[in-house]
């Protein structure tokens, strides 16, 4: 049996080496990406192996000092003290990756929550001359001195600082990668606690190692980026390396290949046999084109990441690819026929400010690819280039306008032709920059879709509708009701009557006076959307079909909601006006027999006003009678306009 020369317990430190280097290697042969978090990761597993190893030598050599040169002891006893440090740093700077740190707060940020741990290390590396941290002293050997403390009071800066980013930062970040950093310092502030208890156990790699195994089965497993079916780098990984590389401004380069019509294939030929043919492409390129990182994102896609390659660079690559592409990938048991791709590219020099863009500018290449048909590389010129630019300020002005509540309302008036006068309003969103000027709603609106951002956008629409109701004597001016549009998503969401109730309440106004306006494409969810309009008819609201036969019109899906008024898609009204279809007067006569109130949008001229009166419909819409209007200018219109006679 091994005899130890110290008093020290090392059974605790002696089970984690093993472990640590078991970790390592599994870690290390598994592909990882080139950010910030997997060196971290791997900075925080390096420190606290070597943490373990000098510290277990350490406290032996302290007990025969004598026998060995000094400057050994000091070596030991520095090394593991700066890995102690660089440890709980390492720690921290992994919890700020997560966060985005340095694109939230700049540079600077982590530099400056940098300095204590480096401060801590000049007060290590300066032991030997300046008796900071400790002595090794001829006659009496190991001794702390005054400023040992400094290293568990860097460790317990690390631990609260990493709490409070995440605490700061918390509805930024996946609960799964949140709840692992949270219990990882817990597990190391305990470790700090118990090693205070028991000064002669050494505990401290044992409670890192417990926090690195919470950070890898939470958020660093390597398996965790790999597609378990095609065995390449996933779209998470693809996320979080674009973004690692966005945040650090280091350019790239985006090789795409798609299958065309894949879900074709996929059909006639099955799952399995495609996802062997996709294992196979994806190993071919890993194979083949080492310096390129491999994704597969989905649907016969695959993206390959470079930071060199330019246009020329990528000829032979696309030629040796297409080449391939002749044959089918059929070894093990895919698809027997050659796969059909398109083949684009995005330059370094593309602007990629965002995750968000370099994904949109892949599918807009992929898209005109496809409408091109061509076996050449599409490249991404320089329209796609501006579009994407403005895309990504269209982006930003739009989070801004959110997160400052400044999105505007205008309002467009609709005409009743029963009365002649103007009594009902539709309240529409509007986005203005100083720079950009006026946007139009069919850029952001699709924006705020595809970033999740179009919920807070409905309901501060919907406030600032109610505000406007609230503040505004409504009756004086003869408006009876407001209309106000729902997205799709909204309609989905199972406390939709409750927010909107709440935001009525607030604004103390009647529920009476809105309209709620739902297009065909949100009748998705028929039963909760029922419950919805029913919980919210109770409090007096009416609903509205909008832009009826824009869509996939399904009449039997529409007249089981409670819809009691019906707006006709303008382009419907059009073609009629163009003598290209009289669809106009059977859908108007089918819904008069259903007695229900007809709404005609796109009215342009007043000989189109008279016809549509004529024809029986109920209220009109239009630039003939005004354009959305912000709601002081509407007020003076509506003066003005009171006794106007609009159809003679």
């Amino acid at each position: 049996m091994w005899t130890w020369l110290s008093d020290y317990n090392y059974d605790f430190a002696l089970a984690t080496i093993p472990i640590q280097i078991i970790l390592m290697i599994v870690y290390i042969m598994r592909q990882q990406l080139p950010t910030r978090q997997s060196r971290s990761f791997m900075l925080v597993m390096v420190m606290n192996i070597i943490m373990t190893v000098t510290d277990i030598i350490a406290c032996e050599l302290n007990e025969v000092w004598q026998e060995y040169p000094i400057s050994l002891s000091y070596a030991l006893n520095i090394a593991y003290f700066l890995a102690f440090i660089i440890r709980g740093w390492g720690l921290f700077d992994y919890a700020a990756s997560v966060v985005d740190a340095a694109s939230r707060w700049g540079r600077k940020f982590t530099l400056i929550l940098a300095l204590p741990a480096l401060f801590v290390c000049g007060l290590i590396l300066s032991t030997p001359w300046a008796g900071t941290i400790f002595t090794m002293d001829p006659v009496t050997g190991y001794h702390n001195l005054g400023w040992y403390n400094s290293i568990y009071f860097s460790t317990w800066f690390y631990i609260i600082a990493s709490v409070l980013l995440m605490l700061v930062c918390q509805k930024d970040v996946v609960f799964k990668a949140k709840t692992g950093i949270y219990i990882c310092n817990v597990i190391l502030a305990v470790g700090i606690i118990y090693r205070h208890a028991f000064m002669h156990v050494l505990v401290t790699s044992y409670f890192s190692l417990l926090a690195i195994l919470i950070i890898y089965l939470t958020t660093q497993n390597p398996d965790s980026f790999r597609d378990r079916v095609v065995d390449v780098l996933n779209k998470a990984a693809f996320t979080e390396m674009v973004m690692d590389f966005v945040l650090h401004k280091r350019q790239f380069s985006c090789f795409g290949i798609s299958i065309k019509n894949y879900s074709a294939y996929k059909t006639v030929y099955g799952s399995e046999s495609m996802y062997k043919s996709l294992r196979e492409i994806g190993l071919w390129l890993t194979h083949e084109f080492r310096s390129f990182y491999v994704f597969y994102l989905g649907n016969g896609q695959m993206v390959m990441l470079n930071h060199d390659a330019e246009y020329n660079d990528i000829q032979d690559l696309a030629i040796k690819i297409q080449e391939r592409f002749h044959y089918a990938w059929s070894e093990n048991g895919g698809a027997q026929v050659p796969l059909p791709i398109n083949l684009v590219f995005i330059s370094k020099g593309v602007p990629k400010n965002s995750v968000r863009s370099v994904e949109l500018g892949l599918e807009q290449a992929f898209v005109e690819a496809e409408r091109r048909d061509s076996a050449m590389v599409y490249v991404a010129d320089e329209a796609l280039l501006t579009k994407l630019k403005r895309q990504e300020q269209v982006r930003l002005q739009l989070r801004k306008a959110l997160r400052d509540k400044s999105l505007e309302i205008h309002l467009q008036p609709l005409y009743n032709v029963h009365t002649g006068k103007i009594t009902a309003l539709e309240a529409l969103a509007r986005l203005r920059d100083e720079q950009l000027g006026f946007i139009p709603p069919a850029e952001f609106i699709p924006l705020a879709e595809t970033e999740g951002d179009i919920m807070e956008l409905g309901r501060q629409i919907f406030a600032k509708t109610c505000q406007f109701v609230s503040e505004t004597d409504l009756d004086s001016l003869g408006i009876e009701f407001l209309t106000v549009n729902l997205s799709p998503a909204q309609c989905m969401n199972y406390s939709l009557g409750d927010e909107l109730e709440r935001i009525a309440m607030q604004h103390r106004i009647a529920m009476d006076k809105i309209r709620l306006e739902v297009t065909e494409s949100a009748i998705g969810d028929m039963d909760s959307l029922l419950e919805q309009m029913r919980r919210l008819k109770n409090c007096g609201v009416g609903f509205l079909l909008d832009d009826f036969g824009a869509g996939s019109s399904n009449l039997v899906r529409v007249m089981n909601l409670p819809f009691a008024m019906v707006k006709i898609d303008m382009q419907l009204v059009w073609s009629y006006f163009r003598s290209a279809s009289n669809m106009l007067l059977h859908i108007v006569r089918m819904f008069q027999e259903d007695k229900m109130t007809i709404i005609i949008e796109g009215v342009e001229d007043k000989h189109m006003a008279q016809q549509l009166a004529k024809m029986g419909c109920d209220y009109e819409q239009g630039y003939y009678f005004s354009r959305p209007l912000p709601p002081e200018e509407l007020l003076v219109f509506l003066q003005e306009h009171r006794d106007y006679d609009w159809l003679t």
